[in-house]
């Protein structure tokens, strides 16, 4: 399969709180974006790259898409986007002693869910990408970061012995057995 892009890593170390290495300073490879493309960069990749569609076409086609997205998922809809993902909403709640007592105000945030699909799971993300070190800085849990930005260093999720982290874009964190018709239940 051909590769499409080189994914950087940083190595990090870090004190898990829970699972086989609790307590255990272990280092790890955490994934690093080493720069931000907002929308406007986003569209003009598009039109950049073979589209026959105008810069202008593409970016109404996406603010729409968009708009339509958060009202579908704001309605409690799950809106698949072809093989990208099942999106939907989720909720944090804070506990109440009794069923009665669970009320709207028992809610104590929404957060966006992305469920990956079979073409975006994470092993046929693995496929695609060469993995490659981000320059020869490490960090720690308690030091903090610096020298790019990583999607790893908060919101982890534990996953086959080794800490991976959140995006930091969506909130919300990770659900138990959050997989769904073929996806790997990333968030």
């Amino acid at each position: 399969m051909e590769q499409k892009g080189t994914l950087k890593y940083r190595k990090l170390q870090r004190t898990p709180q829970s699972g086989e290495n609790a307590g255990k300073k272990k280092w790890y490879a955490t994934a690093v974006t080493d720069r931000e493309v907002d929308f406007e960069g986003f569209v003009s990749h598009i039109s950049d790259h073979g589209s026959p569609y105008s810069r202008g076409t593409i970016h109404g086609v996406l603010m729409d898409a968009l708009d339509h997205l958060q009202e579908l998922i704001l309605d409690g809809k799950s809106v698949r986007l072809s093989d990208l993902g099942l999106f939907s909403i989720g909720m944090t709640s804070k506990a109440e002693d009794t069923k009665e007592k669970v009320t709207a105000a028992s809610v104590e945030g929404v957060h966006l869910i992305v469920r990956n699909t079979k073409s975006w799971s994470n092993s046929e993300l693995r496929k695609k990408c060469k993995i490659q070190e981000y320059g020869g800085y490490t960090g720690t849990d308690e030091g903090g970061t610096s020298g790019g930005t990583s999607g790893g260093t908060s919101g982890g999720t534990e996953q086959g012995g080794t800490s991976q982290g959140g995006s930091g874009t969506t909130g919300g964190g990770s659900q138990p057995g959050g997989s769904q018709e073929g996806g790997d239940g990333l968030e």
